[in-house]
């Protein structure tokens, strides 16, 4: 017999193909919220590049003086941090979608006017009623998203259209650095006719492939509004609005004060954004996941409120710095940053979300929207206080106002979970 037997070769294990992203493949946009999601992304394309040139549109096309800019800007923003809960309102009582679409229409028909007003007048008409539209429409978004989603899905699918913003608004804010080194008025018209157009385009868009979120008038409901009995949940909104000045704080904040107290090149602003937009898109699904709790938000809140603190004292190093020093401190300042603007926003999502009741996410992310609305409007002039005027001491201001507001939202957030097991067992 011959004993000399070849042995078998080793099979080769089976290959799985790769897995593909989820959002190459078509079942991915089909999906409910995918509408969302790309609507989401095309207008903050416009946006990016609208806001990077609107104030030298004004001021040298228009022909508005500074002052007049200043005033109608203001007088926007307040517009927009009050409408917020009343139009959320309404939102759940005739249906989430409908003001959605509603919304986009009247933000790109305002939009569109800039091409053919002059007046003053008319030009902050057509403001606040474009601002009040956009300060709305994110609430008005998560609204939509919570009633066509439930579970894990709701906070991932909300994460993710956050990363399609912030991709959207990097880019578009390439595309307007364009039209703003033309500075011509040919640029600044054909850039609001493409915006404005975008607008009115997804709204259509929405209206006929986003499916209808159920309202109160579908189930014959009529009640009063909820969220402002809803104490625990007005004063978070109070809370995440202060830890909200991070926003202000990198845009115009830090701009203001690489500008006035150190020597480090102008350039490295853009290094700034990259680092914090980057991030954004690379991380915020992953850290939104940790607040999907209402627990794990409150805990989020705290050390977003200590991240941000301690990016305030990195920022403050950088102080009369120049050279490479200042450079790596500003970048590591950011990077400080970009952790406590990924939990703040993540807390602010599993927050709003998981504390409200399913049958008023449109009121409660209205209301929930006035907190950062608020923070937008106050932080240019907040900023400019602290960081140019105050100096050093303003970033330790700031800090201990982000360690009031993280340590605050925690304990609200507790509040908030008690009040409702009390009210469960009451029922």
């Amino acid at each position: 017999m011959d004993t000399n037997v070849a042995e078998e070769a080793p099979r080769p294990l089976p290959t799985r193909p790769p897995r593909r992203p989820g959002w190459t493949t078509t079942e991915w946009w089909n999906q409910p919220v995918g509408p969302i999601y790309l609507v989401g992304l095309v207008l903050s394309l416009g946006r990016g590049a609208w806001f990077t040139c609107w104030a030298m549109f004004f001021i040298r096309s228009v022909g508005l003086s500074t002052a007049e800019f200043g005033i109608g800007v203001t007088a926007a923003g307040i517009v927009g941090m009050i409408v917020g809960g009343p139009l959320g309102y309404l939102a759940d009582r005739i249906g989430a979608r409908e003001v959605l679409v509603g919304l986009g229409v009247i933000q790109g028909a305002a939009i569109l006017s800039y091409t053919v007003v002059h007046d003053f007048w008319l030009i902050l008409l057509a403001t606040c009623i474009m601002t009040a539209a956009e300060r709305s429409a994110p609430g008005i978004r998560i609204a939509v998203i919570s009633g066509l989603t439930t579970g894990e899905d709701r906070m991932t699918s909300i994460s993710t259209a956050r990363v399609f913003t912030q991709v959207g608004v990097v880019v578009g804010a390439l595309v307007g650095g364009f039209v703003l080194s033309l500075d011509t008025r040919a640029g600044y018209l054909i850039l609001l006719g493409v915006y404005g157009g975008l607008h009115i385009l997804c709204a259509m868009l929405l209206a006929l492939r986003l499916p209808h979120v159920e309202s109160l008038a579908d189930r014959r409901v009529k009640r009063r509004a909820l969220v402002l009995r809803d104490r625990p949940f007005l004063v978070l909104t109070g809370l995440h609005g202060v830890l909200a000045l991070s926003w202000g704080m990198i845009d115009p904040g830090v701009p203001l004060w690489i500008s006035h107290h150190t020597h480090a090149p102008l350039w490295i602003w853009a290094v700034v954004v990259g680092i914090s937009a980057t991030g954004t898109v690379l991380f915020q699904n992953r850290v939104s996941r940790r607040g999907a709790t209402v627990p794990g938000a409150a805990r989020l809140g705290l050390w977003s409120g200590l991240a941000l603190a301690a990016a305030c004292l990195v920022f403050a190093g950088s102080y009369h710095g120049s050279g490479a020093t200042v450079i790596t401190v500003l970048v590591v300042a950011t990077m400080v940053y970009l952790v406590g603007e990924l939990l703040f926003v993540a807390s602010g999502f599993g927050l709003s979300v998981g504390l409200t009741p399913e049958n008023a996410h449109g009121e409660y992310q209205g209301t929930f929207g006035i907190g950062q609305a608020t923070a937008m409007m106050l932080a240019p002039g907040i900023m400019t206080v602290l960081l140019v005027e105050w100096a050093v001491v303003g970033w330790f201001v700031l800090a201990g106002l982000y360690i009031a507001g993280g340590v605050g939202t925690y304990f609200a957030g507790r509040w908030a979970l008690a009040g409702r097991a009390a009210g469960r067992e009451r029922v």
